[in-house]
């Protein structure tokens, strides 16, 4: 589980990196999806380490444009980031409503 932990925030980590596009934001919201899905936890916590990853991602492609000359790279704007943080928040509570309904039919068989 820890595997799989790791390797949807590093997923998270690397839509930072990709910078301010709509790719980012699906793969920070799929990422999120899947930790609220596979663990039994608050659905913001998920929500909240995934953004986490997601900010520290952004933070390294930012810094590796400044020290390469400022080309290529551009900071999420205020809009970028808000969709990123609802798309993170709906899909946490969508991956913990549908853990729910699973383990809700799994107790009925």
């Amino acid at each position: 589980m820890r595997r799989l932990a790791a390797w949807t925030l590093g997923l998270a980590f690397a839509a930072g990196l990709l910078g301010p596009d709509a790719l980012g934001v699906v793969v920070t919201a799929l990422a999120t999806f899947v930790l609220a899905f596979a663990f039994r936890y608050a659905p913001w916590r998920w929500a909240v380490l995934s953004l986490t990853a997601w900010a520290a991602g952004a933070a390294v492609g930012l810094v590796l444009t400044l020290l390469e000359g400022g080309h290529g790279f551009a900071a999420p704007s205020q809009a970028g980031a808000g969709v990123t943080v609802v798309a993170a928040y709906a899909s946490a509570f969508a991956g913990a409503w549908l853990n729910w309904i699973a383990s809700r039919l799994a107790r009925q068989q």
